[in-house]
């Protein structure tokens, strides 16, 4: 009877742990994914607060994209680069097919329409910075 109760914790262990391993076989290589990268510029001294509006109106809208299925993931770099100031920020968004913002163009409209813009200090996106040129690049993780 002890060899039933020590025998079922270790099934469920070792499922579990099959489970984990095979989740994390290595790094996944989408092919067909493309990214786009576009370079924001912050106006003078609205570097803080394009990242605030940033955060809270283009990646609420990403966010729900995600959720919905229409992108991959997205991401913030930041230029920390005391030699060159073209661009503050980078925006990446992973889009799941080749044919990128096009291919989900009418269902992200709609979250676009659905979305009240937040202004940071009273300042749109006009006012906070400008993009500075977009970029379409794949990725290939080794």
């Amino acid at each position: 009877m002890k060899n039933k109760y020590i025998l079922i914790p270790v099934v469920v262990l070792t499922v579990f742990f099959q489970s984990c391993l095979s989740n994390k076989s290595g790094p996944q290589n989408n092919s067909n994914h493309i990214w786009t990268f576009t370079y924001i510029k912050a106006q003078e001294n609205q570097k803080a607060n394009l990242k605030i509006y940033l955060e809270k109106n283009w990646f609420e809208m990403d966010r729900i994209a995600v959720k919905q299925g229409l992108l991959g993931q997205y991401e913030l770099y930041e230029n920390k680069s005391s030699e060159s100031r073209d661009w503050d920020y980078i925006v990446a968004v992973e889009y799941l097919s080749p044919e990128g913002y096009d291919a989900i163009a009418a269902e992200f409209e709609a979250i676009r329409a659905g979305h009240k813009v937040i202004k940071v200090n009273g300042l749109g996106m006009k006012e906070l910075g400008s993009i500075v040129k977009t970029e379409t690049v794949s990725q290939k993780k080794y």
